[in-house]
C-alpha cells in the first residue's frame, strides 16, 4: 500500500520514538556512507571516485527523500514516497541494468542499506550521522527508539562529526 505524503505519515513515523509530538517546521536528516564522514564535510580530497553517501531527508511536510550520490556522479538515485524510485546516470547499466531496491515506506528505511549493499556490492560503515531542525540531534542520537530503528545499518551515531557508540 503506498504511504501517504502528508505530515501525518511523518508525524506517525516520528511517534516511534517517543519524542512528543512533531515539531512544527521541523526536518531530520540521517547520513550513511562507504567513507568516514566526516570526508564528505571537510576531508573531500580523502574520498575516493566510488565513495557514496545515502541521506535520508525527512521534512515535517512529508515529502521525505532517501538520496545517493557516488562522489564521481556515476549515478544519482532517489527514492520517494510512494515507491518513486528515480535513477540519474549517463551509463545504461545504472539506469536499467542494476536491480535497484525498492523503499515503499520511509519506515523501511534501514533495510534498504542492506539492499543497496547487495544490489551495488559496496558495504556503507555502520554510522548514521544525525541532522535535525526542531529537535536536538544529540536528543535523537541518544533515543533508544531511534537507534533500535537504525539498528540494521548504524551502531554508532553522530551529529557535527562527533561520533557516540550504542
Amino acid at each position: 500500500m503506498p504511504e501517504e505524503i502528508s505530515p501525518s505519515a511523518v508525524a506517525q513515523w516520528f511517534a516511534l520514538f517517543d519524542l512528543g509530538a512533531l515539531p512544527h517546521d521541523s526536518t531530520f536528516s540521517f547520513v550513511l556512507s562507504n567513507d568516514p564522514i566526516e570526508h564528505w564535510f571537510y576531508k573531500r580530497n580523502k574520498l575516493r571516485p566510488e565513495s557514496l553517501k545515502l541521506e535520508l531527508l525527512v521534512p515535517c511536510t512529508g515529502h521525505w527523500r532517501v538520496q545517493l550520490e557516488r562522489n564521481d556522479n556515476l549515478y544519482l538515485a532517489q527514492w520517494r514516497p510512494n515507491d518513486d524510485l528515480r535513477i540519474d546516470s549517463e551509463q545504461l547499466r545504472y539506469r536499467k541494468l542494476v536491480k535497484w531496491p525498492r523503499l515503499a515506506s520511509l519506515m523501511d528505511f534501514p533495510q534498504l542499506i542492506e539492499q543497496l549493499e547487495k544490489s551495488l556490492d559496496v558495504r556503507f560503515l555502520p554510522h548514521a550521522n544525525i541532522g535535525a531542525r526542531g529537535v536536538e540531534p544529540e536528543t535523537l542520537a541518544s533515543n533508544p527508539h531511534l537507534r533500535r530503528w537504525l539498528a540494521p545499518c548504524a551502531q554508532s551515531f553522530g551529529w557535527n562529526w562527533k561520533v557516540q557508540s550504542l
